[in-house]
């Protein structure tokens, strides 16, 4: 009886220390006024329309929202989409989520994505669509810097560089859905 007692206390003890660390997504750590939505986006101001008076759409967008939450993780989405003259309309979506570690030091935080997915849409050419998850090598964690600066809509932007001591920026205004 003892026996068996302990290889059951050996099988459990084993199988509970053989979960996968893929399935958890251990928080990371954000600058307290980072934390919430931020896009950066462009969109055109008019749209195409056809000779025959039906509207196509806007021609040109781009937007790029980062989701920081207090307990560490984020959610990051692209979205790209153009239409030609011929009516073709081309989209790009990319989502990953997975944690984030702020670095105030060096204004710094890196994302290390867990899990993520890739959507394209070609209207003209249906046979080129995309849609899968990403895969393990394209998740990759990135590094930016960061200032938290008062723009002139008189609110707090995050402004992002790409590269350390890079003069290109990209201002993330703040935003909810």
């Amino acid at each position: 009886m003892k026996k068996l007692f302990f290889l059951l206390l050996s099988v459990a003890a084993l199988s509970a220390s053989c979960k996968k660390d893929t399935d958890v997504i251990p928080g990371g750590h954000v600058d307290a006024q980072a934390v919430g939505k931020w896009m950066y986006g462009s969109f055109s101001m008019s749209d195409f329309w056809s000779y025959d008076g039906r509207n196509l759409g806007k021609p040109f967008e781009l937007a790029v929202v980062f989701d920081f939450k207090a307990n560490g993780t984020y959610e990051q989405y692209f979205v790209a989409s153009n239409r030609d003259y011929a009516g073709c309309r081309t989209e790009a979506f990319t989502y990953e989520k997975g944690r984030v570690d702020f670095n105030e030091a060096d204004r710094s935080f890196t994302t290390t994505p867990t899990e993520g997915k890739y959507r394209g849409f070609y209207s003209c050419i249906p046979s080129k669509n995309v849609n899968r998850s990403m895969e393990r090598s394209e998740l990759k964690p990135k590094t930016y810097y960061y200032e938290l600066k008062t723009g002139s809509n008189r609110q707090t932007n995050l402004v992002v560089r790409f590269e350390s001591g890079s003069g290109n920026t990209s201002t993330f205004l703040p935003t909810s859905w």
